[in-house]
């Protein structure tokens, strides 16, 4: 219908409350009766004269249109109408008024269709009558007529109009819509017409029986009024932390800047760099390298956009945008509980109208991962596999966020939902918890891709996906492999000799003071780490002179492979990180082999010494220990004995024989006379110089030739004394006995001395730089 004179007066009538009825009601009856007036011939008077009556019958003059209620003019066509609701959502519903106007001058039985020309298919339309107040009435049952009166001029009441809605569902199908769908649909009037051939005999409605008149008896289609619909279209950005310019929370309000961790630069593991003043190995390098580091930068630089987890003690994580991923770096505790890391991530909407959007661990094509299950009434996404929990939080309350109950959104959420204004950026927290791994296995990363899903569109699908990822730490220490990996088990012995001089990497077993130990640090862990070495292992040593035991710690010094010594922690002899050393970089999945090396102090006493060695990550804090490997300390010495004759004047040590000083008044080698019925006195002096104690230890002389045997007697006098007498010309000697030999054995009797002090007719054994001595004196014949 064109906007003409005839339009404007029906929308003035229809804002006046009356359709504007086209002439008299169809079956009114006009009677018309003509009179003759005259005077009377006879008398004068006024006469008159009556003729007969003539009726007439007002035929149907049928009109009718469908009209926006509001007065919008008509659109024919889905794309050209003025009526249009923008960013609407699955299964919105979409209501218009509209009128049913009687134009005519008798009633109409008019039936509505929906024409959905141009409309994406999936919507339902209904029709509706409206109620006086403007609510919905009862819906009007496809096909069946509304009957519309005409309007009656001599009445204020509006008889000929009757108000309807338009009621178009969307759907929520995801395959029947989307944000390039549009739908849409008008109201199509029309009458059946009644009239017969003759219209004083059979009127009808005014229009022939057996047609189909549309509204204002155009042509089909071409008096339409079109509501049209398109869908809102979703622009979300998932991200890791950023500095947003608008933040919100999760309900969408606005954010005090303090609870926005600051994006800052992160040191993480990738290079030792040296040493800070207290003496602590630094490790620094980026956090983030594309592709993943496998060998370290020859320069480390912090990473821009870095954040920290915002609980206390937090994880350092860095920020890789181009990849939209976050990256924590956690160190090794020393509990068997569950760890976790908190991140924070940012949700953007410049879609052009607030949004509500769902959260949920995803699949990289954006559907939920159904690994996860999800308890909304904790709101915890647990994976049963792997152990691995998900909480999404609140920044400012650090609450779990909950699940939307809007029930204004046709769409209902099934996740934690977050609100976000057009062109704010909302900021949630995912809190990923995981299994305590043992530190010293293979562990993989900890990656989690969370889902960002507006409820404005149909389908359960994420709009934008981001990723947060933990890269645990685990490190093995112990006796080097040829496959990748340390043995702890096996007990490794390096057999030394103390008295022998200390030799480098390539030290032979047993021939010198020096016990190497191939060693393997392995990084079975997900970043790079460097490690500090230390160990001991705690000796006696016995002093050369006293014999006197001293406990003695010995530091373990570590060497690399190609013989050189690795960086001290400290390099002042007096720090207690002087004998800490440190390794290069060990990437993931490989290891290093340093070499542990101990040198053996002279005169360590025999026998075997459990070295104890420390391995500590100097980022991740893992601390690792071996304590199977063993210095075995063989017996190194001899047993040396010197002979002395008594000669007066002689200054003690001034005449030593075998490494023994001559005692006071006793000489070695100076001449000495004596005459028959002399005494000749001897010291014997036997010493061990062994690392470890000699057995059944015992003095021996033979009565000289031109002599007789006077006296034996060990000096100091022990507890107990025994003896034991071997005949001239015998080989077999005779038992020990605690009776001294009788003085007056011949020349060539051997005669043996020794301590029994435990009373086993034992010779004692001798102690490590112990000396026995005895004297021994005879008569010159």
């Amino acid at each position: 219908m064109k906007r003409s004179t005839q339009l404007i007066a029906l929308m003035a009538a229809l804002a006046a409350g009356s359709a504007g009825a086209a002439g008299t009601l169809a079956g009114t009856t006009i009677e018309n009766t003509a009179t003759a007036s005259f005077d009377d011939p006879a008398t004068g008077a006024p006469l008159n004269s009556t003729s007969n009556t003539v009726q007439t019958v007002v035929l149907p003059k049928p009109d009718f249109d469908i009209v926006y209620t509001d007065g919008t003019a008509d659109a024919n066509t889905i794309t050209t109408t003025p009526v249009l609701t923008t960013g609407a959502v699955p299964g919105q519903v979409i209501t218009t008024p509209y009128s049913l106007v009687n134009k005519g001058n008798t009633p109409l039985d008019i039936t509505v269709n929906a024409d959905t020309t141009g409309s994406a298919a999936g919507s339902t339309v209904k029709y509706y009558r409206v109620n006086p107040d403007g609510s919905l009435g009862a819906e009007i049952t496809p096909g069946t007529p509304v009957t519309v009166t005409p309007d009656d001029p001599a009445t204020a009441a509006d008889e000929g109009i009757v108000k309807i809605a338009q009621v178009i569902t969307l759907p929520t199908d995801p395959a029947l819509i989307s944000p390039t769908s549009v739908f849409g649909a008008s109201p199509e009037g029309t009458v059946a017409g009644t009239a017969g051939a003759d219209p004083l005999v059979t009127p009808g409605n005014g229009y022939a029986s057996g047609t189909t008149v549309q509204e204002e008896n155009k042509v089909v289609n071409t008096d339409l009024q079109f509501t049209r619909i398109t869908v809102y279209a979703p622009a979300l950005d998932n991200n890791p932390n950023t500095n947003p310019g608008t933040p919100v929370d999760s309900a969408g309000n606005p954010l005090p800047a303090a609870s926005v961790p600051p994006v800052t630069s992160v040191s993480v593991p990738t290079e030792t760099v040296g040493k800070v003043g207290d003496n602590t190995p630094v490790v620094s390098a980026p956090g983030y390298v594309t592709p993943a580091p496998t060998t370290p930068p020859a320069t480390p630089s912090p990473v821009p956009g870095g954040a920290t987890d915002p609980t206390p003690g937090g994880t350092p994580i860095a920020t890789n945008v181009a990849g939209d991923e976050q990256i924590a770096y956690p160190i090794a505790d020393t509990n068997a509980t569950p760890d976790r890391v908190v991140f924070t991530n940012t949700l953007t909407n410049t879609g052009g109208a607030t949004d509500k959007v769902q959260l949920f661990p995803a699949l990289a094509d954006g559907t939920p991962d159904p690994a996860y299950t999800f308890d909304p009434a904790t709101g915890v996404f647990t994976n049963t596999a792997t152990g691995v929990t998900i909480r999404f939080l609140d920044p400012v309350t650090g609450e779990p966020i909950k699940v939307s109950v809007d029930p204004t959104n046709p769409t209902v959420a099934q996740y934690p939902t977050v609100t976000v204004p057009n062109g704010s950026t909302a900021v949630y927290r995912t809190e990923v918890t995981y299994p305590d791994a043992n530190d010293s296995a293979v562990i993989s990363p900890v990656s989690v891709v969370i889902g960002a899903d507006s409820l404005k569109d149909a389908d359960l699908v994420s709009n934008s996906n981001t990723k947060n990822t933990i890269l645990p730490p685990a490190a093995q220490f112990g006796d080097a492999t040829t496959a990748l990996g340390a043995v702890v088990t096996p007990a490794p012995v390096q057999t030394v000799n103390p008295n022998g001089v200390a030799s480098g990497i390539s030290s032979p077993d047993i021939a010198d003071k020096t016990a190497v130990f191939p060693m393997d640090v392995v990084n079975n862990g997900q970043y790079n780490d460097s490690y500090t070495l230390s160990g001991t292992v705690t000796v006696p040593v016995i002093d050369p002179v006293t014999g006197a035991t001293t406990t003695t710690v010995v530091p373990v010094l570590y060497y690399a492979p190609d013989g050189s010594l690795l960086p001290r922690v400290s390099t002042d002899p007096a720090s207690p990180d002087y004998n800490k050393f440190i390794t290069p970089v060990v990437a993931p999945g490989t290891e290093y082999k340093p070499l542990a090396v101990i040198q053996i102090p002279t005169g360590t006493a025999t026998g075997d010494y459990t070295v104890t060695q420390n391995a500590v990550g100097n980022y991740s804090t893992i601390s690792m220990t071996d304590t199977n490997n063993i210095v075995r300390v063989a017996p190194a010495g001899t047993v040396a004995v010197a002979k002395f004759i008594a000669k007066a004047g002689v200054a003690a040590g001034t005449d030593p024989k075998n490494g023994i000083d001559n005692p006071t008044d006793y000489t070695a080698s100076g001449a000495n006379g004596a005459k028959p019925g002399d005494t000749l006195n001897y010291k014997i002096i036997g010493k061990n110089t062994y690392n470890t104690a000699v057995t059944k230890f015992f003095l021996s002389d033979t009565v000289p030739a031109n002599t007789t045997f006077a006296s034996v007697a060990l000096s100091p006098a022990p507890v107990k004394t025994i003896y034991r007498v071997t005949p001239v010309n015998s080989t077999t000697p005779g038992a020990w006995s605690a009776t001294a030999p009788a003085a007056g054995l011949a020349a060539g009797t051997v005669i043996d001395v020794a301590v029994d002090a435990n009373d086993d007719n034992i010779p004692d054994a001798l102690a490590p730089s112990g000396t026995l001595t005895a004297d021994f004196t005879v008569t010159v014949n």
